[in-house]
């Protein structure tokens, strides 16, 4: 009777537990002191790694350092296998020293965290995740580090029009590539 009971726990842990924690998206990449203003030119991307597509709908990016800002992810947005999801609003947002960015599901679970970081070169570098680590460099236009995205290269009038427009972007790729400059 007692491994029927431990069978039907692990059934129930594994079908509701691991929901959020097995989503697989992650923060990729953000610039909170880009060169010049602030105000409306700070992002944050999120990846979609995994081969499913996920609804981030009422999830939320929320900073940590100084006053405590929450931003939540329009309902019904999807974010699809191999996507970006860039986060740019119309107004300054994070602080340039000792931030970190926390990514929690509809349910407020943390999903995914950035470091405690910094940035204050008021210059074109960015926080990209690459593996494991969180690295410092130059990106060369808006929401584009200068090392390729896994499998999607913005397209920058898009990106342009969303962050002139302070609306967010889902962007997507059918076919995976690289950028080839």
């Amino acid at each position: 009777m007692q491994y029927y009971k431990s069978l039907i726990i692990l059934i129930l842990f594994l079908l509701f537990g691991l929901e959020s924690a097995s989503s697989g998206v992650e923060i990729y990449a953000f610039d909170q002191n880009p060169a010049g203003r602030d105000e409306g030119n700070e992002w944050v991307t999120l990846y979609n790694p995994t081969n499913e597509s996920v609804d981030i709908g009422n999830w939320v990016l929320q900073t940590t350092h100084g006053s405590v800002v929450t931003e939540t992810i329009p309902e019904g947005t999807i974010l699809n296998p191999g996507a970006y999801y860039i986060y740019s609003p119309p107004y300054q947002w994070l602080d340039n020293e000792d931030e970190s960015i926390i990514l929690k599901d509809s349910e407020g679970k943390e999903v995914d965290r950035t470091p405690v970081l910094s940035d204050t070169k008021d210059d074109n570098r960015c926080w990209v995740r690459k593996n494991s680590e969180w690295v410092f460099e130059v990106k060369e236009e808006f929401g584009k580090p200068t090392t390729p995205m896994p499998s999607y290269t913005p397209n920058l009038a898009l990106l342009w029009r969303a962050r002139n427009s302070s609306q967010t972007l889902l962007a997507q790729s059918e076919r995976p590539h690289r950028d080839q400059t």
